[in-house]
């Protein structure tokens, strides 16, 4: 929870830092006083000034602010050089998008440093995309998956490895229709229609993929540690039983309930036997040695990680386009929608796995508070865009004061509506 919480700050903090480093670089450059830098919203933790501007750390971590002397009603002057309301529409809307463009600026930076220090992930993933089982009644079942089965292609794109599989399942969440699914399957090929919803469903889609019998990580303190097993120890048999996949492995430590069980492994080309008794895990409730899979790290230079960021960059903002799209048609389902609490579970995880995964998911969410910023919301950047400086470029003057008062309370309230909307149901979500 500690961790959590401070990779949750740290993160939020970063993230609104750039954001309003943007607006008041901004500011700066065309001339418009910035009475206050604030990271956070009030009420006021620390502050100091500096030169003409106030920098703030606030207590409610949510966010943050610029204020420029003129932006709002009670201080405009379109006399003062250095006042907000005498910029012209370019200047004002060069301010507006300077935030926004600074989170999409940080993301392309922070997704190819993610590729260039090494992205971990199951040695599985970069194997042929062969399937191990099917579990019976399951969507992958309906859909007819059966084991053995390789998908050699997932809505018309080649997948020659699972990476490529969950890639595309990932870049067509938001479809709500059928995907065709090529299998190979025993030496012919076999067209599948997949329904792209069985993926977003809380029951997993009830396939499981081919993994090899070998040892990534042992666990301290655990069985397999203390009768001898090591990273890279292939399971070739336990008590006698054959094991040819991953999965055979836990399902022979089942049938011996904790009783010791004779473990042939290959190691370095020779046939070891290790006697391992297993240990009940009351948190899975299920029989555990203290082995996992092979995890491997993608590494690459940095013209390719480069490229490979800013391929996932676009595949991102794609997907979230499209998810707003099913949102306004009504389609999509707002339980899609992260608010705090499940953001902050999100970085939670992600710092407990790695520094990569911890970058990576920093990059998609100053994607997507880029993208969001720029929206057409009336307390947001894209707000003062659409509201305010899109109808004074074409009327030639600005919206009357109580009407332009009226449209940021409504939009403030709207916002604060669908943080509280969020994050019950982050709650929810995570309770249930």
């Amino acid at each position: 929870m500690i961790l959590t919480i401070f990779s949750f700050i740290v993160v939020l903090t970063i993230l609104v830092f750039v954001h309003e480093m943007g607006h008041y670089l901004a500011a700066r450059h065309v001339g418009v006083r910035v009475d206050q830098f604030s990271i956070g919203f009030p009420p006021r933790m620390i502050g100091r000034r500096w030169g003409e501007t106030e920098y703030l750390i606030s207590w409610i971590p949510l966010g943050g602010y610029v204020r420029l002397f003129g932006q709002n009603l009670d201080d405009e002057d379109a006399s003062n050089p250095r006042n907000y309301a005498s910029k012209s529409i370019l200047q004002r809307f060069y301010i507006l998008v300077a935030g926004p463009m600074a989170n999409l600026v940080l993301a392309l930076l922070v997704m190819p440093l993610v590729y260039i220090v090494g992205v971990d992930t199951p040695g599985y993933r970069l194997e042929p995309a062969r399937i191990a089982t099917v579990s019976e009644g399951s969507a992958a079942a309906k859909a007819g998956f059966a084991p053995e089965d390789r998908i050699v292609s997932f809505g018309g794109e080649a997948t020659a490895t699972w990476n490529d599989v969950f890639r595309q399942i990932e870049f067509r969440a938001i479809e709500v229709g059928t995907v065709p699914v090529v299998v190979e399957r025993a030496g012919g090929q076999v067209e599948l229609a997949v329904p792209m919803t069985a993926f977003g469903r809380t029951e997993p889609f009830g396939w499981g993929p081919h993994i090899e019998p070998v040892a990534g990580r042992v666990s301290p303190g655990t069985p397999a540690e203390r009768s001898g097993i090591l990273p890279g120890d292939r399971i070739l048999s336990v008590q006698g039983q054959p094991i040819g996949r991953w999965d055979a492995i836990s399902r022979e430590i089942q049938k011996h309930q904790g009783a010791p069980a004779a473990f042939a492994i290959e190691r370095n080309g020779e046939r070891l036997t290790l006697e391992i008794a297993a240990e009940f895990n009351e948190e899975v409730e299920t029989w555990l040695i203290g082995i996992s899979p092979v995890m491997e790290r993608e590494r690459h230079g940095p013209v390719e990680a480069f490229a490979k960021g800013t391929r996932r960059l676009f595949d991102i903002t794609l997907m979230t386009f499209a998810f707003l799209g099913n949102l306004i048609t009504g389609q999509g389902s707002m339980d899609q929608i992260g608010g705090p609490v499940k953001i902050g579970a999100f970085i939670g995880e992600a710092a407990r796995t790695s520094v990569s995964s911890l970058a990576f998911l920093m990059a998609v969410i100053s994607l997507q508070l880029g993208i969001f910023n720029l929206l057409p919301i009336p307390a947001l950047d894209g707000g003062h865009i659409f509201y305010f400086l899109l109808p004074e470029a074409v009327k030639g003057a600005p919206l009357r004061p109580k009407l332009r008062a009226q449209i940021q309370t409504v939009g403030f309230s709207l916002l604060i509506l669908l943080m509280v909307f969020v994050t019950y149901n982050d709650i929810l979500q995570l309770l249930s």
